[in-house]
């Protein structure tokens, strides 16, 4: 939890005050012991003063501390917080003098004696160059820990803009690579029929427009992500002919499901251009999407020739990349030959829901 300034130092003069009330208690009790009944007034001005004469003065300390780090140049650190003990013991010892005998005149306790002030501020000093030390420690702790937790955070700001980057990067990779394959079989049928290769253009347009309209989206929800896939399956049912099938089976608890986009789009090219080898006419395509213990699991399978295994081109390298990139052990993918013939694919990913547009 993040504390503001007026918080924090709410809190260390609460530390103060918790600090005077147990040095009251401790010199009372010790009064009690020696059988001097009778000074509780006394212990209680005497350690209230002390305490919050060095609560008035803490931002001087903090001020020596910064100015005079142990961390650089220790002569300078030693000479300059050596003098920072000597001002504070003795403005210290003067805040004690001049506030007891105020509070004694207001309580009506008579004259406060403070005994003889030449022996006075030496003997203060001894105990206040303890204290002064002690305080030095803590604000230096406290510094480090809070430089800490400030480099922690930019590192972690910084990672996940590389990260963002790296998958902004992954993102606009499926683009260009799913334009120059599809401008590829458009190019294979212009000379053969101009007609089919002009509603192919036609498709490619508006699944184009479609993408480009995502506006850099990272996610979305299965539904979205099921509409982009028939989008494109529908251009590659035009380059085959209608023969390509698809079949989709969604659970009805996992259609608000966040999917990486257009992380189904290689798997269905895979299924599309290797389950079909150079002998099949026709390919029968399933995409099958569940909830199971806050995971979301997509299957998508083919009927084709069968997985032959092999080096991951850049479209599967691409999924395993963005996978490991926002969701890290948390997802898995795996991609082997299906057991009644074809290629079967999973992705395994943490359930996460949202709104479907």
């Amino acid at each position: 939890m993040k504390l503001n300034a007026r918080t924090t130092w709410l809190l260390i003069f609460a530390g103060f005050t918790l600090l005077a009330c147990l040095n009251t208690a401790h010199y009372y009790l010790d009064d009690l012991t020696r059988n001097h009944p009778g000074t509780f007034m006394q212990r209680v001005v005497e350690e209230f003063t002390g305490a919050y004469g060095a609560f008035v003065l803490l931002p001087m300390i903090i001020w020596f501390e910064r100015r005079f780090c142990f961390g650089s140049n220790w002569v300078e650190a030693v000479g300059g917080n050596a003098v920072g003990a000597l001002l504070y013991s003795g403005l210290h010892t003067t805040i004690m003098w001049g506030s007891r005998i105020a509070v004694y005149w207001v309580l009506g306790l008579g004259w406060y004696d403070y005994g003889n002030m030449y022996w006075r501020y030496p003997m203060e000093l001894a105990g206040d160059v303890f204290d002064y030390s002690l305080l030095l420690g803590l604000i230096a702790l406290f510094d480090y820990i809070a430089a800490r937790r400030k480099m922690e955070v930019k590192e972690a700001e910084l990672e996940a803009k590389l990260s963002e980057a790296k998958l902004e990067n992954l993102r606009l990779q499926l683009q260009p690579h799913f334009l120059f394959n599809t401008l590829n079989a458009i190019s294979s049928v212009m000379y053969e029929d101009v007609r089919k290769a002009d509603q192919m253009l036609s498709q490619v347009s508006e699944f184009m427009r479609l993408v480009l309209a995502s506006g850099g989206v990272q996610s979305v929800t299965v539904d979205e992500e099921l509409r982009i896939e028939r989008m494109y399956v529908d251009i590659m049912k035009t380059r085959l002919e209608r023969n390509l099938m698809l079949d989709i089976r969604v659970d009805d608890s996992a259609h608000k499901a966040l999917v990486p986009f257009m992380v189904l789009q290689p798997l269905l090219e895979n299924s599309i251009r290797h389950g079909m080898g150079t002998t099949r006419t026709s390919i029968d395509l399933e995409i099958d999407v569940s909830r199971n213990n806050g995971s979301t699991v997509i299957h998508v399978s083919d009927d084709g020739v069968g997985y032959g295994g092999g080096p991951a081109g850049i479209g599967l390298s691409n999924i395993i990349s963005r996978l490991d990139y926002m969701y890290g052990n948390r997802a898995t993918f795996a991609i082997d030959a299906r057991n009644d013939g074809g290629t079967l694919a999973t992705l395994t990913l943490p359930y996460i829901e949202g709104d479907s547009a």
